[in-house]
């Protein structure tokens, strides 16, 4: 529980992942656009089993679940919040997503934890032994060849998980259509 518990320090409290969740949801927005509207972001909880995930209550609510091995492992928090919270950024009420909202989902987890934890192989590690390695390499081949291309395509669509192959003809990015073709794909989870 270490993570959840904020101690008083000069000017402040420490962060917490609740406090951390705040930062990225900010640093999120700004990045790749300003969260859609259509579920009220109601925090972050840990579950007992499972992956790491969103989920709608009541049908009106983002909640981000965390694993329990989150609240002790600070690295792990960390990288599972980075990652639910593109999540939050434009939540499309369902389970799945695609290759595209799962890639920046993890590019934005490696991005966040490399600078918060002061180590860059954790994340890397992790992602290179999962099955979002193809959708963070497919959106790190996108983020190079079009550094805008999630302002860009969220301009259009603003919801990730709904974008579509002409969604990108719209925003204009013009990338090898292979890519879009992978980053439109369903996630294979």
């Amino acid at each position: 529980m270490q993570n959840l518990i904020a101690h008083p320090i000069p000017n402040g409290h420490s962060w917490t992942l609740a406090t951390y969740a705040i930062k990225y949801i900010e640093e999120a927005e700004q990045l790749y656009g300003s969260r859609t509207q259509t579920y009220i972001y109601g925090g972050v909880e840990f579950i007992a089993d499972g992956p790491p995930k969103v989920w709608y209550p009541l049908n009106k609510y983002v909640v981000v679940q965390l694993t329990s091995s989150a609240a002790l492992d600070l690295k792990q928090g960390i990288f599972q919040l980075a990652h639910e919270i593109i999540h939050v950024l434009s939540p499309n009420g369902q389970a799945t997503a695609n290759n595209l909202e799962e890639g920046l989902a993890t590019y934005f987890s490696k991005v966040a934890t490399d600078r918060d934890t002061g180590d860059p192989a954790y994340a890397l590690h992790c992602i290179t032994l999962s099955k979002y390695l193809l959708p963070y390499t497919l959106v790190s081949q996108l983020i190079t060849a079009v550094p805008d291309a999630i302002q860009r395509i969220r301009a259009v669509q603003p919801v990730l998980g709904l974008v579509t192959k002409q969604d990108f003809v719209q925003a204009g990015i013009v990338v090898n259509p292979g890519l879009v073709d992978d980053l439109v794909k369903p996630m294979v989870y």
